[in-house]
């Protein structure tokens, strides 16, 4: 997702993992050079991740994301359903945990406007979108959620190859160049060309947040009056 640029922005973004195995290690030397040899050059995947982010037009799936407190080991679940029509519109529904459940976040980028339902409240509060993602420290230009980051911001380097599932994937890292010592990790799936898992690794090297991204639906057709229909409620300007 080019997720948020920090830790703390994907926190605030947006749950079964797949058994990720990197190949790496002495044992694996002479494999792992056998590899990369066939592997793609970082700005071949990059090209055609920004090719295959063109092509979407209308956009649903499902985030699984797992957050770790490193203070004492726990795990934080979260999921939540995606909908969006490029580049304007974008809608998130929470899944879960508990708390979070029929919370609702609308974007209209367009109109630079973000509608936030809280089920418990019954309440949908409006504001200007800029100004929220400014708040919540995360990326404004929605449509650059599914990208790899930018590099004029990022170190970024072809990791050579992760399996999930059996599944070959491109690892691809990335390091912010104002804190070097931060790792965001992302897998790009070889057929589709898209992200399909992330992680972030704190300045200690400690693995912070883990998102997946799953049951991908392409342009389906449009989505737009879904987007913008939420419960009936109360509205609240801010």
């Amino acid at each position: 997702m080019s997720m948020p640029r920090c830790a703390a922005r994907w926190n605030r973004c947006f749950g079964a993992l797949l058994l990720l195995v990197c190949l790496a290690g002495a044992p694996w030397a002479a494999a792992q050079e056998a590899q990369d040899e066939a592997l793609p050059a970082l700005e071949e995947i990059v090209a055609r991740v920004e090719e295959k982010l063109r092509s979407i037009e209308q956009l649903e799936m499902t985030v699984e994301l797992e957050q770790y407190n490193p203070a004492d080991g726990s795990v934080t679940p979260g999921r939540g359903r995606v909908l969006a029509q490029f580049p304007n519109l974008f809608r998130f529904d929470w899944l879960a945990p508990d708390m979070l459940a029929g919370s609702i976040l609308v974007v209209d980028r367009a109109r630079n406007e973000a509608q936030q339902y809280n089920p418990i409240r019954e309440e949908i509060i409006v504001q200007r979108w800029d100004r929220l993602a400014a708040q919540q420290n995360l990326v404004p230009d929605i449509d650059r959620w599914l990208a790899l980051p930018d590099p004029a911001d990022y170190d970024v380097e072809l990791g050579g190859v992760a399996y999930v599932d059996d599944v070959p994937h491109y690892l691809i890292l990335a390091r912010p160049k104002a804190d070097p010592a931060q790792r965001y990790e992302f897998l790009i799936h070889p057929a589709t060309w898209m992200v399909t898992e992330f992680r972030y690794y704190d300045a200690q090297g400690r693995l912070t947040l883990r998102g997946v991204l799953s049951d991908v639906r392409i342009n389906g057709g449009p989505v737009e009056s879904r987007i913008r229909d939420l419960p009936r409620a109360r509205v609240r300007q801010l």
